[in-house]
């Protein structure tokens, strides 16, 4: 069975690596070195230490950052202060270290998606948007999901901000529904399911009216300090609020929500606040809440297949742990992280194993080969240019692979993420295989720019300075595999790669000789023909591109 009981011991390189390479952004070789010498709970209590906020991204027109109180340079335009936002979170992810948080963000990002050019208008949004889930990142999920309903992102993002009485607008209750809170289950009748029927939507989207963005951002929460949609009306009065009663179904313990506070047809401020609660309070406490979210957490960092044994030895206990300790995030993801069932060793089946069973996201592919080869990019403080015109590369690889990067293409998120029966293989199409391979090229090759290489993979200073024997092709290409691929290989495999590749079929001599002749005259051009074309095989290979 399935066991979430937690592992003992020191983790060994190859769990540290599985769990850096899920937990994180990806690893680096220092991270696996030293995550492998302590145990699973000794590495969990590394990995959940919080993260100070990045400073926001700067746009090289004004020098400035354009969050309140600066503001948009009036020269600029909203589609390039979008793409600074994507390449400073990319470039957040680069360096965020051993570190749930970023890992965490991605992931809300994947649960409560955004689409960019919904929101570009006011490109302050982005960044409150991305803030507030870093904000909650390893905290409490109930006190994230009830602010996302009111932040300015989501109020655009979902038509919130159009939902006033008399004219309802549905597009914001219905996927909180299906999508973020409870999940459909299964339908019962045409358009009603075991966990919400349609009058659910039309009772949520009367207790979601009468909110407006705020686009001077004087609305702020006080315990994020992150601005907000504000209510519609008076600075004590909302205008444009439901005050009818919400009747919800037996889905909901047939709840009865009521605004309080009313004068005429007019509710007060403070009352559609409490509403907001109430129904936040009524979501959480329907079981299905919590399971969903389990399950989607369960999806991204360990298998996209959940059976009924996945489901009761895994789920259930999982969002048993999430509502026993009021859902913080952090216990959930400590259990599972810990689990004998994350790292393979609860049953001796082999074909049930979640280490490299996960196909890789472009993300994780270009942002975790960066991270474990430790590339460095343009300094952001001296070649503020150059940053953003290499990660505008690095966006255009992205797409090519299959990820319009804080685009995505359905309201749902990103297909991989939730889209059954194939789930991560949607990140696989010849032609998005193809441009993976094509980035391992041009990682060797250098990404270039107006001043010249703007990012670029020298594998022989790599192996120099990592490899404990460079000289023994036998060493070198374990190590190798150790640190690039996730699993281990076979005798055949291993040798194409030694023989085939690195050795070109003549004996392990020449090779010998070859990196003792580097050593001694500093000219690297064999090895280095050599080394690229390991490097590139590695990368480019199936193994490559799982986790």
């Amino acid at each position: 069975m399935a066991s979430l009981n937690p592992i003992t011991g020191p983790l060994g390189e190859q769990k540290a690596a599985h769990l850096l390479r899920r937990a994180t952004m990806g690893p680096t070789l220092q991270d696996i070195s030293a995550f492998s010498g302590i145990t699973a709970q000794a590495a969990f209590t590394t990995l959940s230490q919080n993260q100070l906020a990045p400073p926001f991204p700067i746009d090289p027109m004004s020098g400035t950052n354009w969050v309140y109180p600066n503001s948009m340079d009036p020269n600029q335009d909203a589609p390039t202060l979008s793409a600074y936002t994507c390449s400073w979170w990319l470039e957040n992810m680069r360096i965020s270290g051993p570190s749930l948080t970023e890992r965490m963000v991605w992931f809300y990002h994947s649960h409560f998606p955004m689409i960019m050019s919904r929101i570009e208008g006011s490109p302050q949004f982005a960044l409150d948007y991305l803030s507030l889930l870093r904000f909650y990142a390893l905290g409490n999920y109930k006190a994230l999901t009830k602010a996302i309903c009111i932040d300015n992102a989501m109020l655009v993002h979902l038509d919130g901000n159009l939902n006033i009485k008399g004219v309802p607008q549905e597009n914001f209750a219905r996927e909180f529904l299906e999508l973020y809170s409870v999940g459909k289950g299964e339908e019962v009748s045409l358009g009603d399911y075991t966990n919400f029927t349609e009058n659910d939507v039309k009772a949520l989207t009367k207790v979601l009216t009468g909110w407006g963005i705020d686009t001077t951002f004087q609305t702020v929460d006080p315990v994020t300090n992150i601005a907000t949609g504000k209510v519609k009306g008076s600075a004590t009065t909302s205008s444009q609020h439901d005050v009818t009663q919400k009747q919800f179904s037996a889905a909901f313990s047939n709840t009865v929500i009521q605004t309080g506070n009313v004068t005429g047809s007019n509710a007060a401020v403070t009352a559609v606040y409490t509403e907001l609660d109430d129904m936040i309070n009524m979501i959480f406490n329907s079981p299905h809440t919590a399971k969903h979210i389990c399950r989607r957490i369960y999806r991204q960092f360990a298998y996209y297949e959940i059976t009924p044994e996945i489901e009761t030895d895994i789920i259930e206990p999982l969002a048993t742990i999430l509502t026993t300790n009021n859902f913080e995030i952090l216990p959930v993801l400590e259990a599972l992280f810990q689990s004998e069932h994350f790292y393979d060793i609860d049953n001796a089946i082999t074909q049930d194993n979640n280490i490299g069973a996960i196909i890789k996201s472009p993300v994780d592919l270009v942002i975790g080969t960066m991270r474990l080869f430790n590339l460095t990019v343009p300094d952001q403080s001296t070649q503020l240019p150059s940053f953003y015109e290499l990660y505008g590369q690095l966006l255009g690889q992205l797409s090519l692979q299959g990820i319009e990067f804080f685009e995505p293409y359905d309201v749902a998120g990103y297909e991989p993420y939730f889209q059954y029966p194939d789930f991560h293989r949607y990140w696989i199409s010849s032609n998005y295989l193809a441009n993976r391979y094509k980035f391992s090229e041009l990682l060797i090759s250098g990404f270039t720019g107006t001043n010249g290489i703007l990012l670029k993979l020298d594998i022989v200073a790599f192996v120099d300075l990592h490899c404990s024997d460079p000289g023994n092709a036998d060493t070198l290409v374990q190590e190798l595999v150790k640190w690039l691929l996730p699993i281990t290989l076979d005798a055949n495999r291993f040798n194409y790669f030694r023989d085939t590749v690195l050795l070109d079929q003549l004996p392990a001599s020449n090779w010998t000789a070859e990196w003792n002749n580097y050593v001694n005259t500093s000219s690297d051009v064999n090895v280095r023909l050599q080394l690229e074309a390991l490097a590139m095989a590695m990368m480019q290979s199936p193994e490559y591109q799982l986790f």
